[in-house]
């Protein structure tokens, strides 16, 4: 059976699976450039439909994973476009605070509608949506979605059906694990989704499907935390990551002032459900009045407390009406691995399994294992979209890198690779297929020694250009990572999903890969099936440094998509401060001074 999965929300995205096992898995922004892109995934699932052709088979189904969409955010993509001005606007006294008051908006949206800066491409002929219909109750894209389907698909595909947004998450979080003999829950967070916010999932008797045994709109939790990153004049939506590593650096006691103050009454836990507690009406303008006498770390720390204080109540209160120890997380807010540690570390939590990338652009291989259920393979790894080039030759990369500027060598080895490494140079990393998701994983790095912290400041300043407080994080060989990390429930983490404790005997050989503040880490536990030829590398500078792993971010420019193919890798290297580039374990390319 072959099944497309197809998510046409934020940071679009297509996944294909055959007879259990996903082989595709795509997001739109690594084709069109336009991070978190939002909308109708037509190049992902070109790619798909492309790859089925070649092999002369047929789509059974083709899934989307949502069965109601609000028309507002395609014909107007706001974070396409949105300064932090406009979303304050927004949000604000512009749009939703009117709003709530009952006042007028049209003239607001109509100027939204008409604006300049909408331009992007986005394929469907959203413009015909009328007013009327952008906040309608009836579903007015389900049409448009499934008739542009048939036609892109010549045939291709012989049923179009659509899922609910938390089955994808909760199925996704299930089937992607290793292990399904377990009497697991599955809890799903994030911040809206096909009319909930929040569910929790456990599976039947014979693990062959999941029951769905609470659901609530009312878990804020994603919007919340989004205001916030708003608040602090970061980008919503995209920055909020930003926030969990800004986080540590306040003092606790500050911390807890302003989570007593503006937080912990607005939701509350009950019977597996996370709902409103003293919600005021207007969310944002409570938040932003609220907060501003405080300073933004301390902000961040009380907004992270309040994350994590609600995530373990729910965790508990599922343990003991369900007598469940073993727990996966998927949705957005299952992004933050600083929550993912504090619930690992609960003493009835026996394993905790976060999957790659849990947020919106994973609804796509979720849809794929819900159609697919307990004949589902298990996801070995994350290597799921384009490769670098077909055929890489010699004679390429001599007339896409002048000799006047870079010098090329040829079978490069793993050994000399760590010699450089050792020196303190900071070297981009590309092979094969590019990484699904959010996380570099070895394909599409940036390697470093994690011993060194002149790193950090040359990466930050001359390459990515990222905010000085933001961690780097670690890829660590499995053999040797309890040396350096606390894991002693054995926990996986082969796709940095959760934070761990660094131990501080050997913790100088990491420093340059961990926080720099409370020194945890976030790392990919690497086993050698996993990624045989990046095991290779870190073996290589185990060998002649005594450090079994290696600081590792992806390689792209800040406010830019994760490279994807041989153009993005060569224009990255090309405007950056990057020095080296180590492409398909084979050439060496070196900037000249």
């Amino acid at each position: 059976m072959i099944y497309l999965g197809i998510n046409v929300s934020h940071n679009a995205s297509a996944a294909l699976m055959i007879d259990g096992e996903i082989v595709i898995a795509v997001q739109e922004e690594r084709f069109t450039k336009k991070k978190n892109f939002q909308g109708y995934p037509k190049k992902s699932i070109d790619y798909c439909i492309n790859y089925v052709k070649k092999k002369k088979k047929k789509i059974d189904i083709a899934a989307f994973s949502t069965i109601f969409n609000i028309p507002i955010s395609y014909k107007v993509p706001i974070n396409h476009f949105f300064t932090i001005k406009d979303y304050d606007e927004y949000y604000g006294d512009k749009y939703y605070s009117r709003k709530l008051r009952n006042l007028p908006t049209k003239k607001y949206i109509m100027d939204l509608i008409h604006d300049k800066r909408n331009n992007l491409n986005l394929y469907l002929p959203y413009k015909k949506i009328s007013y009327e219909d952008l906040f309608s109750g009836k579903n007015k894209l389900k049409g448009m979605f499934k008739n542009y389907l048939f036609k892109q698909s010549k045939n291709i595909i012989k049923k179009i059906i659509f899922l609910d947004h938390h089955t994808c998450h909760a199925y996704y979080a299930y089937y992607a694990s290793l292990k399904k003999d377990k009497k697991c829950a599955v809890i799903t967070l994030d911040g809206f989704g096909d009319g909930s916010n929040q569910t929790v999932w456990i599976p039947d008797k014979k693990f062959e499907k999941l029951i769905k045994v609470t659901s609530t709109p009312e878990c804020e939790i994603g919007r919340i935390y989004k205001f916030v990153t708003l608040i602090l004049s970061m980008k919503p939506d995209e920055h909020e990551y930003k926030v969990m590593g800004l986080a540590p650096y306040a003092k606790k006691e500050y911390a807890e002032n302003i989570y007593e103050k503006v937080f912990k009454n607005i939701l509350q836990v009950k019977k597996c459900k996370i709902i409103h507690k003293n919600r005021p009406k207007d969310l944002y303008s409570y938040l932003k009045k609220k907060l501003s006498p405080y300073r933004f770390d301390n902000i961040a720390a009380a907004l992270q407390l309040f994350v994590e204080v609600l995530s373990k109540k729910i965790v508990y209160q599922v343990y003991k009406k369900f007598n469940i120890k073993h727990f996966s997380i998927s949705g957005g807010v299952a992004m933050n691995i600083k929550m993912n540690k504090v619930i690992s570390e609960l003493k009835f939590v026996k394993q905790l399994y976060v999957p790659p990338s849990g947020s919106d652009e994973s609804l796509a291989l979720g849809a794929c294992y819900f159609l697919s259920k307990s004949n589902s393979k298990y996801l070995k790894n994350i290597y799921l979209g384009q490769k670098i080039i077909e055929k890489l030759s010699f004679e390429k990369l001599k007339k896409v890198f002048n000799s006047n500027k870079f010098t090329i060598t040829k079978n490069f080895n793993h050994k000399s690779l760590a010699k450089l490494l050792k020196k303190g140079e900071i070297i981009a990393l590309t092979r094969g297929k590019e990484e699904f998701g959010a996380r570099a994983l070895g394909n599409r790095s940036i390697i470093a020694d994690p011993s060194r912290s002149d790193v950090v400041k040359k990466i930050n300043e001359y390459i990515k250009r990222r905010d000085f407080w933001m961690p780097f994080a670690l890829t660590i060989l499995y053999e040797k990572h309890k040396k350096f990390l606390y894991n002693p429930k054995n926990l996986r983490s082969e796709f940095m999903t959760i934070g761990f404790d660094t131990r501080k005997k050997n913790i100088n050989l990491i420093r340059a890969g961990i926080h720099p503040y409370d020194e945890t880490v976030r790392p990919q536990i690497l086993e050698k099936n996993y990624n045989e030829k990046y095991y290779s590398i870190i073996n290589s500078f185990y060998k002649i440094s005594g450090i079994p792993a290696l600081l590792n971010t992806s390689l792209n420019l800040h406010g830019s998509p994760i490279c994807s193919n041989f153009d993005d890798i060569v224009k990255t290297f090309k405007n950056s401060g990057l020095k080296y580039i180590f492409i398909n374990d084979k050439y060496l390319i070196k900037k000249i001074k």
